[in-house]
């Protein structure tokens, strides 16, 4: 049996590395490398300032959109967001799996979580609130084939949840980021990262997903919500934080065990049910 490949940090890769710098003609900061607990990725500064991602894909599981965001999104303007340097990908027949990696310019002031959520209130300023308004609006004009969230997965989890009596016809999509938590969020200075799930989406889609990630800290979800009001009050606004409740109460009757927000996020939905019935 394969061992898991899920936290990178916890299984021996050198000679991935060292593939991985004979690819890109870079030799890795190592010591300095971050790794992500959940999804298999890892990054890592480089000797010539740049950053390099480094991710896996089982062949059986490829999925190539999400291959080719981080390439995909040099078409993108008006983001501020890594530059696309080069990738390299090859085949691993021991681990079978597929390894991809990415050169990026590395943006500055790191990201803002190690994870998606927040536990506390970063004090961030008020021009990178404005930025991040300017820079969501930018990339919701943005024209792709690309898709971030589908009405066929939009419908089908709102109503294993809550049933059918609402209509989760989404009527106004929108280039997304589809992502959007503050692991993908830098700052002071705004910058956007982890464009592997970006494509068309409901419109107020990445705000949603701010919003959730924003609940740990009230004042901060509530900033959110003001800020976005005019996506976020919308029938597809509400449709997408429905999506967001939904989730979190499919895990908690999958696992069992209430998350930090299952009780929140359950009375955003009573009231969201109410507004859309």
């Amino acid at each position: 049996m394969q061992p898991s490949l899920d936290d990178l940090s916890t299984v021996p890769i050198d000679d991935v590395l060292d593939s991985t710098e004979r690819r890109l003609g870079r030799q890795l900061k190592r010591q300095d490398g971050h790794y992500s607990k959940y999804n298999g990725s890892a990054g890592f500064p480089t000797d010539t300032g740049t950053w390099v991602r480094l991710a896996w894909r089982r062949p059986d599981k490829f999925n190539t959109q999400a291959w080719t965001g981080f390439e995909a999104a040099a078409a993108i303007t008006g983001v501020p967001r890594p530059e696309w340097f080069a990738a390299a990908s090859w085949t691993d027949l021991r681990r079978e799996v597929i390894w991809r990696v990415d050169e990026m310019t590395r943006m500055d002031g790191g990201a803002l979580s190690s994870s998606g959520d927040i536990g506390a209130d970063p004090y961030l300023p008020d021009q990178w609130w404005s930025d991040l308004h300017t820079a969501l609006a930018s990339l919701a004009g943005h024209t792709t084939d690309r898709v971030s969230m589908s009405q066929t997965h939009l419908t089908s989890r709102i109503q294993e949840v809550y049933g059918d009596e609402v209509d989760t016809t989404i009527t106004d999509w929108a280039c997304a980021h589809g992502d959007l938590g503050y692991a993908n969020l830098c700052g002071p200075s705004l910058g956007i990262l982890d464009w592997e799930s970006w494509g068309m989406g409901p419109v107020g889609w990445d705000a949603a997903c701010l919003w959730t990630a924003s609940l740990p800290v009230p004042h901060l979800a509530e900033r959110v919500l003001s800020l976005f009001d005019e996506v976020l009050s919308t029938r597809t606004g509400r449709l997408s934080r429905l999506l967001l409740c939904a989730n979190t109460a499919r895990a908690f009757k999958r696992t069992g065990t209430p998350g930090p927000q299952t009780d929140t996020m359950a009375a955003v939905a009573e009231s969201l049910l109410r507004e859309l019935g």
